[in-house]
């Protein structure tokens, strides 16, 4: 009995002390977190490096408001040391959009201040959790700018919240010493580790004054053997977009695997000097090959846009590969207008789907020189171009489309109706007295001007009541403004509900009921 006594009296003893020593923990732990989000820059510091070195940073900050945890940050800023950054980019995992971005100034503040420092960003920047690697590619772009406006200009996207002052005032925490690393550290982590390529593309892309340095650092890697390394400097020289490496990629582009071949001819696409044109010409007629080079290949002549890379894209626009026909049709839109006739030209081809990707490419281009032809495709046999020939008239201010447009509402198709009904009302307001004419026309067409004049929002409502004097242009104004539902398209309605025509007042009656459910 007695040992019984004596086992119970040790088990309460030994209870007593583990709970007596979790209690003294989690007052411990309440108290770094306390200290942390405290005033004293002293208590914070040694709260942080406590937490950090027991790996309990994380855990003990848990549950704490958004407000506490963005005062925290200040604990990791002000220990600024390798082991700071390390955990404020591991911090960068918070769900919560605040406290991200203090960590993102508080990098920008300590990122630089030692070598050590810098390669935390770097580590960061390659991370598998897509806010910390964000987070991380936006402080070292600014960090690596020269120009404090251009780095102010990309703190502003990443965290457009935090004053210009405050960004600006960070940034001159730079050490330039310790920032001029930033470009030899990211390239030796691009040759060591397959993860740091795309990232560390998108950071030297963003050094636009210093592209120069990017291509001196960049270019051994073309040199290579393994090709993921060949691959990733190819791509970023790419991005960097000086057309300093032109001719050795060039020669990468010839020399090794088809898949290095590919990321070569990306990169020369978004380069597009003029001395990259034959390659791309090359890539983009050879049949051998695969589709995404050529198709890249394509993307580089848009973007180089003369007047012979336009005409090898609307050879291309025939091609029997479909992600080449819509690379080179992208590409017509963004650089057709160098010849502008060879896009229109197209129009004629015998092939209507041929037809139909040169009047997508036109809807790109949005020219009004375009107008004529494009008139004249609305009338074509197939349903398609028509559409599309509607689509690409369908941009503000094009006046010179409105009359074909018009004439296309009552296209007995109703597909191409409504293609024209669309692109009038991107027009604006130089379809408005066409559409408010055609609203005395037959019942279709007037429905589809309606909904037309409806889109325009409330610019288009004081013509339409003004306008609203017989019957039937009255009962179909009814049904363009209650699809307006503007405040402008309320009162009109209120306006039009008196009208002396029965049918319009019963018709905007209706109209008033049914919107007050």
């Amino acid at each position: 009995m007695n040992r019984k006594l004596v086992n119970y009296g040790i088990f309460i003893a030994v209870v007593a002390i583990v709970v007596g020593f979790a209690v003294r923990h989690s007052r411990h732990m309440a108290y770094l977190v306390d200290s942390m989000a405290g005033p004293d820059p002293k208590l914070r510091v040694a709260a942080a490096r406590e937490l950090v070195k027991g790996e309990q940073f994380m855990d003990s900050i848990t549950g704490e408001t958004v407000g506490r945890r963005v005062r925290i940050v200040r604990a990791l800023e002000d220990w600024a040391s390798k082991d700071a950054v390390v955990q404020a980019v591991a911090f960068l995992k918070d769900p919560d959009r605040p406290v991200r971005d203090r960590l993102s100034l508080a990098l920008v503040r300590i990122g630089t201040r030692t070598a050590d420092n810098l390669q935390g960003l770097v580590n960061g920047s390659k991370d598998g959790d897509g806010n910390v690697r964000k987070a991380c590619i936006y402080v070292l772009q600014a960090l690596g700018q020269d120009d404090p406006n251009a780095a102010d200009a990309i703190l502003a996207r990443a965290i457009p919240d935090t004053p210009r002052r405050v960004r600006r005032k960070a940034f001159a925490m730079r050490n330039p010493a310790v920032a001029a690393l930033i470009i030899p550290k990211i390239v030796e982590a691009m040759k060591a580790d397959p993860a740091a390529r795309t990232p560390g593309g998108d950071i030297l892309g963003a050094f636009t004054a210093r592209r120069a340095e990017c291509v001196a650092a960049l270019l051994p890697l073309l040199n290579e053997a393994d090709d993921g390394v060949c691959s990733g400097g190819a791509a970023a020289l790419g991005k960097v977009g000086s057309p300093l490496p032109v001719q050795p990629l060039i020669q990468v582009a010839d020399k090794r695997s088809a898949n290095v071949r590919r990321v070569a001819i990306g990169a020369l696409a978004l380069i597009a000097a003029p001395t990259c044109e034959a390659t791309l010409t090359a890539a983009l007629n050879n049949p051998s090959d695969d589709n995404e080079a050529r198709a890249r290949a394509a993307v580089g002549l848009g973007n180089i846009a003369s007047r012979s890379a336009v005409a090898t894209l609307v050879k291309a626009l025939r091609d029997d590969d479909l992600r080449v026909q819509t690379a080179a049709v992208d590409a017509l839109a963004v650089g057709g207008k160098a010849d502008l006739n060879a896009v229109l030209g197209a129009l004629k081809d015998p092939d209507y789907r041929v037809r139909a990707r040169a009047a997508e490419a036109l809807a790109g281009i949005r020219s009004i020189s375009a107008n004529g032809a494009l008139a004249v495709a609305l009338r074509d046999p197939s349903s398609e171009v028509r559409q599309r020939a509607a689509t690409a008239m369908a941009f503000p201010g094009n006046a010179g489309g409105v009359p074909s447009l018009a004439a296309g509402l009552s296209n007995p198709d109703g597909c191409t109706a409504s293609a024209c009904a669309d692109a009038l009302a991107a027009i604006g307001p130089p379809a408005v007295p066409a559409l408010i004419s055609s609203l005395s026309g037959p019942e279709t067409v007037a429905y589809l001007a309606a909904g037309a004049l409806a889109k325009q929002g409330a610019a288009s409502v004081a013509s339409v009541v003004q306008a609203a004097t017989s019957s039937h242009i009255g009962r179909f104004a009814t049904v363009s403004l209650a699809a307006n539902q503007s405040d402008a398209a309320m009162d009109g309605l209120r306006r039009l509900a008196a009208h002396g025509d029965p049918e319009t007042r019963r018709s905007a009656n209706a109209a008033l009921a049914r919107l007050s459910l």
